[in-house]
């Protein structure tokens, strides 16, 4: 795998995992401890200045109770860390997410008769 194609995983990740720890209300430390890890770690790992090894993102998964297919689960594009956060939430709260929604009908509709 090329380093540019690595380094665009390992944002993609980041991001997911920013993403979810946010939708948790956890801080890095919290997550740290939870998982048996530093929460210096997970900055690093959140900001795409560490890799992280299979069983470390195990842990992880673990401690922010999903699935490890679903931390994992990532484009191997890097995404916006809002879009992701906002993912995150709406697996946790469909109700949310229409509303949500709606608001930005709400939002979107008036402007584009403006054009």
């Amino acid at each position: 795998m090329s380093d540019r194609k690595q380094s665009r995983l390992r944002a993609a990740l980041a991001a997911r995992l920013r993403a979810l720890r946010k939708a948790k209300k956890l801080s890095q430390e919290r997550l740290g401890f939870a998982s048996r890890m530093s929460g210096k770690f997970i900055g690093e790992v959140e900001r795409g200045e560490k890799s992280i090894s299979l069983d470390s993102l195990a842990r992880l998964a673990r401690a922010l109770g999903v699935p490890l297919h679903e931390l994992v689960n990532v484009e191997e594009r890097a995404t916006d860390p809002k879009l992701e956060e906002l993912v995150a939430l709406a697996r946790r709260h469909p109700r949310a997410l229409e509303r949500l929604l709606a608001i930005a009908r709400a939002v979107v509709a008036p402007a584009r008769g403006r054009k």
